[in-house]
């Protein structure tokens, strides 16, 4: 009660919003529509939510709102671009407004339902490690549903509920955004063309914004490197690298690189699966995503080994094991030997890549439920906490 006092207090005309809103879920609850708000910090989130959206929208008794910081311009504006207006609710006053079901992708605070209402809370997740979840436990443990993305999120959810009466619901759903990897896309199509892709070897350097990542290790090394071979070098660092190190201004770092060669394109989009039907091979960093997601597609990756990632870490066992599906480099000599030994395709580069395939297939089917069929998944459990099924 004290967060809507607050609220109310700062800004009297949020509560004539809130009555708007109740209004219109209880009528749309008379018509027997169930209504989801969907809480994005980040505008990638969107994307992560986009294949379930996508289905949910192909029913007529759902209708899926959006939830953010109006503070967060660019947010604002990207996702002005991709859903109607009248769908888009202040982070501020969502909390107060009885919505049927609550999501999100990642560990949220005081944009939570407000605890009088019976909003179900579902957390699908993003990214495949559960190493950073063990210390935000009494966030997580919040939640009514877990989309669990594999076996090692279920041991989590264990341990985050272990004393709790109360037991979460879960679903093994796997990582619906992950199904479009596996799908004929126009969009591929589409971003060859904004990229001005050539028919000659297509490279993704994907590095992480960890100090330990390979940008703050090498700086520039690794992409002069790649700029001497006559390749497609698309670079997309995580976002948060801009705004972690705003005073290594790396945005123009690598803008004036981009300068210096015609075969660099920095990618401005914000969504890095999308960017992996693009390339034949992938460079990127311990302890990301990235290569987890990338070793669905079976294709040559290349990881800077850095186990200084891992202090303090005890639960970092999908990391680890990622290292085990990379051919791996620790320094630019060693870098540079496999690049050349890639780009010549030498015999030995050959059979370290057959044999990363099959590791990479052992990996996915091992941390991943339901690879390319997690959507259909999500949707279903969705319906049933919804009381549609």
């Amino acid at each position: 009660m004290k967060r809507l006092l607050l609220l109310l207090l700062k800004q009297p005309f949020a509560g004539f919003k809130i009555i708007f809103y109740w209004i219109l879920i209880f009528s749309l609850r008379k018509k027997k529509t169930k209504t989801i708000v969907y809480n994005l910090n980040h505008d990638y989130f969107y994307d992560i939510f986009y294949p379930i959206y996508r289905e949910l929208q192909k029913t007529e008794n759902i209708k899926v709102y959006f939830s953010i910081n109006f503070q967060n311009k660019s947010l604002v504006n990207y996702l002005q671009n991709k859903v109607a207006n009248n769908f888009i609710i202040s982070s501020q006053i969502s909390p107060f407004i009885p919505f049927d079901l609550f999501i999100c992708s990642e560990i949220t605070g005081p944009d939570f339902p407000f605890k009088l209402f019976r909003t179900k809370k579902l957390e699908t997740y993003h990214g495949n490690g559960i190493s950073g979840f063990y210390e935000k436990k009494d966030v997580l443990n919040r939640f009514d549903i877990h989309f669990a993305i594999g076996p090692k999120f279920n041991e989590f959810i264990d341990f985050a509920y272990q004393k709790k009466s109360k037991k979460p619901t879960v679903y093994n759903v796997g990582y619906p955004k992950l199904d479009l990897l596996l799908e004929e896309n126009e969009l591929t199509k589409k971003l060859k063309e904004l990229y001005h892709i050539k028919e000659r070897p297509t490279v993704l350097y994907a590095p992480h914004w960890n100090p330990f990542g390979s940008l703050h290790t090498f700086e520039d090394e690794i992409i002069k490197v790649l700029m001497k071979y006559d390749i497609n070098l698309l670079i997309k660092p995580h976002h948060y690298l801009y705004a972690k190190y705003p005073e290594l201004n790396w945005q123009k770092r690598l803008a004036d690189l981009a300068k210096e060669s015609s075969n660099i394109t920095i990618i401005e989009r914000p969504n890095t699966q999308e960017l992996y039907p693009l390339a034949d091979m992938m460079i990127s960093d311990t302890g990301t995503s990235a290569p987890f997601e990338f070793c669905l597609l079976q294709k040559p990756l290349f990881v800077f080994k850095n186990d200084r990632w891992f202090e303090n870490e005890t639960e970092a066992y999908e990391e680890k094991r990622i290292l085990e599906a990379s051919i791996c480099f620790e320094n630019i000599e060693n870098f540079q030997e496999l690049i050349a030994e890639y780009l010549n395709e030498s015999s030995q580069m050959r059979a370290l890549i057959h044999n990363q395939q099959k590791k990479q297939k052992e990996l996915i089917d091992e941390l991943l439920y339901n690879p390319g069929k997690a959507t259909p998944k999500a949707v279903e459990a969705i319906q049933i906490e919804l009381g549609l099924k």
